[in-house]
């Protein structure tokens, strides 16, 4: 083989062999469809877009490769945005590639908010005051 095949070669396999794979951040970000109420005191940090496949060299990849990819590319631009969840619209649907669109969102901080509260309210509705006797006596002990 003389170099030009071989660059060629090495050109063509360095083009196929690309599918996005997850950092240790974007693992951590949820991919949510259809549950609007997951989202509803969420914070909205931005759209996003993820795509894999191209027309030369879809037939190299599987489907589920692709997809796989694509959601990988959602969460690493929505974590780069400092979101932790992303709500996806409908897939695009195009020939030789899977292109997916959502919106990111910022929830832990929202979801902790409330929880604690939700605690706050609840160590209140105990307050010592609103104790029967023999429990303020227990607890003071």
């Amino acid at each position: 083989m003389n170099f030009r095949a071989i660059l060629l070669l090495l050109l063509g396999i360095n083009l196929t062999a690309c599918v996005t794979f997850p950092t240790e951040e974007s693992a951590q970000v949820k991919i949510l469809w259809e549950n609007s109420a997951a989202i509803e005191n969420c914070t909205y940090k931005g759209t996003v877009i993820g795509s894999q496949g191209h027309f030369y060299d879809y037939w190299l990849h599987s489907d589920r490769d692709m997809v796989w990819g694509t959601l990988n590319e959602l969460r690493i631009k929505s974590h780069a945005l400092g979101a932790d969840t992303v709500y996806l619209y409908q897939p695009l649907k195009f020939l030789g590639s899977v292109t997916m669109m959502g919106n990111a969102y910022q929830c832990a901080e929202t979801h902790a908010s409330e929880a604690k509260a939700s605690e706050t309210k609840a160590s209140e509705a105990l307050d010592s005051t609103s104790l029967p006797p023999q429990i303020k006596t227990a607890s003071s002990q």
